[in-house]
C-alpha cells in the first residue's frame, strides 16, 4: 500500500509540474487574446461614424467573435487553475495517507510472535 501512495505521489508531483507549463502557456494566449479583442474594438470604434453610443455598439457587435476567444482563453486558465488546486488537494491526502500508514506500520510488532 506504501508503495502505491508513493507511486500516486508521484504521479501527482509530475502531473503539476507539467501543468504549471500548461497554465503558463494558457496564461499568455489568454493575454494575447485580450489584446487582440481591445484592438479589434477600438479599431473598429475609431473607423465608424456616428454618435459615441452607436460607435460603441457597431464595435461591440464587431468584435463580438474575438471577445467571445478571450473569454475561451480567460476559462481555460481558470479549469488549469482549478485542476492545479484537485490536485493539491489530492497530494495533501495521499500524504496523510502515507503518514498514517508509517505510523501503522511503526506499532506493528517487529520480531515479535503476535
Amino acid at each position: 500500500m506504501s508503495t502505491d501512495i508513493v507511486s500516486e505521489l508521484s504521479s501527482i508531483g509530475r502531473e503539476l509540474n507539467e501543468l504549471s507549463y500548461e497554465i503558463a502557456r494558457l496564461d499568455r494566449a489568454a493575454v494575447y487574446a485580450r489584446g487582440e479583442y481591445r484592438k479589434a474594438y477600438a479599431r473598429k470604434f475609431l473607423s465608424t461614424e456616428g454618435s459615441v453610443e452607436t460607435r460603441k455598439q457597431v464595435a461591440t457587435l464587431d468584435v463580438e467573435d474575438q471577445l467571445l476567444e478571450a473569454e475561451i482563453a480567460d476559462q481555460l486558465v481558470r479549469a488549469a487553475r482549478e485542476r492545479i488546486r484537485v490536485l493539491r488537494d489530492r497530494l495533501e491526502i495521499g500524504r496523510s495517507l502515507n503518514a498514517a500508514r508509517r505510523a501503522e506500520f511503526a506499532a506493528e510488532p517487529v520480531g515479535q510472535p503476535a
